[in-house]
């Protein structure tokens, strides 16, 4: 188990002068926030050529740091019904793909989609599943494992939900775990309820939160930390906890990179 700090936390800063800062905070790896219209990588720019991605990977090689993940957020979701958006979201991906495998990117984190009401709840989910099995195959040769993330707001929200769909997938496809997407939802009990998601978990995405509210600052937060960790440690997990405070929240990243080393989390 490692430490890392996504580049969403510099979501203002363009990629070089981001890995900078989150170098000069003592991380040793990094995860790429590729997420349309918010990160320092939008995919469908990539995948249209309008990113240089081999200026793109010499600054991550140049920096010095590992690459944890590449999260990664589609222009179009990813269990989106229409022929077209298909076609978008595998363009992306290979692209995508391309710029992983050359800086040794540890692994894919992509999102499933939400319930899309023309479709039902169900042939949304089973979209989501086959959608990830699309990517699986894509990716395959590249030797980056592929992760979904149980997302507020996705089809895979509920642990229950991700369990299943990870279940269908396992060891093909992964879970990005992340705390803060099931803290918030006032509907979940304890994070112990959601435990037997870390026996898939490839990748760790952390930040504060609290019922009603995905991010607040490390003194509002409920997310038990501790437990978390010890969780990880007595699986064995060998992946990365990568702080994911989103956009000019350096101070609280700050905070929780203190808090994850005195746990036990080298950088």
């Amino acid at each position: 188990m490692y430490l890392s700090c996504s580049t969403c936390v510099y979501g203002d800063l363009d990629l070089r002068d981001a890995l900078d800062r989150i170098d000069g905070l003592g991380f040793g790896a990094f995860d790429l926030f590729a997420l349309e219209n918010m990160g320092q990588v939008w995919p469908s720019r990539l995948a249209a050529g309008d990113l240089d991605s081999a200026a793109i990977a010499h600054t991550i090689r140049e920096s010095g740091l590992r690459v944890s993940s590449f999260n990664c957020g589609f222009s179009r979701a990813l269990n989106d019904p229409d022929r077209s958006a298909r076609n978008q979201v595998e363009a992306e991906f290979r692209a995508l793909v391309e710029l992983a495998a050359s800086v040794e990117c540890s692994v894919f984190t992509v999102q499933t989609g939400g319930y899309d009401n023309t479709i039902g709840r169900v042939e949304s989910f089973d979209r989501a599943l086959e959608g990830l099995q699309r990517l699986v195959s894509i990716g395959h040769g590249s030797g980056i494992p592929l992760s979904f993330e149980p997302h507020w707001g996705a089809v895979v929200e509920k642990p229950a939900d991700a369990l299943y769909m990870v279940k269908r997938l396992w060891p093909g496809v992964g879970i990005t775990y992340d705390p803060s997407h099931f803290v918030m939802q006032t509907d979940i009990g304890s994070l112990t309820d959601t435990e037997p998601l870390l026996e898939y978990s490839v990748h760790v995405h952390v930040r504060n939160a609290s019922p009603g509210k995905m991010q607040v600052s490390m003194d509002e937060g409920v997310v038990d930390f501790a437990w978390l960790v010890r969780s990880l440690q007595e699986r064995g997990y060998e992946g990365a906890v990568a702080i994911e405070y989103l956009e000019s929240a350096e101070s609280e990243a700050v905070k929780l990179r203190d808090e994850l080393i005195s746990l036990g989390v080298p950088t």
